[in-house]
């Protein structure tokens, strides 16, 4: 990959100092972090793990699953999000539609409930979402994360 490109990741694993400095709170907090959450642009889709790989995700100590509480909780999150302004997104696990994320990485690192978002739109914008849709996706987005959060406090406190 080339520097300049919209993708590029960096030359090695953590050599941003945001990234560096997130990597290590996540990790110093672990035990006390229940869930992890991420925003990126664009695709209109909530994402759960694995992107890396085709595979279930296995369970930590909760005594239900988290595959399927992942599952329900984005149903419910996409449903309330689209309620709001009838914007469609599609929901599974990542590895549809990606090669690896932060999400894999929180969760192989202890967090047991991680997302991604991948905010509007399809592509017709792309990286550029028009400043009059900024607002709305930040509204339903909100409104998504607000269900996620319930949802995982009633199913497994």
């Amino acid at each position: 990959m080339h520097p300049c490109d919209d993708t590029y990741c960096g030359p090695f694993p953590e050599s941003e100092p945001e990234v560096k400095a997130v990597a290590n709170f996540l990790r110093k907090h672990r035990k006390h972090i229940k869930a992890y959450l991420s925003f990126h642009a664009y695709a209109q889709m909530l994402l759960y793990p694995y992107s890396y790989k085709y595979a279930t995700i296995p369970n930590f100590s909760c005594v239900v699953s988290i595959h399927a509480v992942q599952e329900s909780a984005a149903y419910k999150a996409v449903n309330a999000l689209r309620s709001v302004y009838g914007v469609r997104y599609r929901y599974g696990p990542a590895s549809n539609v990606s090669s690896g994320s932060s999400m894999d990485w929180a969760y192989k690192n202890g967090i047991p409930y991680t997302f991604a978002f991948e905010l509007r739109d399809t592509g017709h914008f792309g990286f550029l979402l028009p400043e009059v849709l900024i607002k709305p996706t930040c509204i339903e987005t909100m409104l998504a994360v607000k269900n996620i959060t319930i949802h995982l406090l009633k199913k497994c406190p």
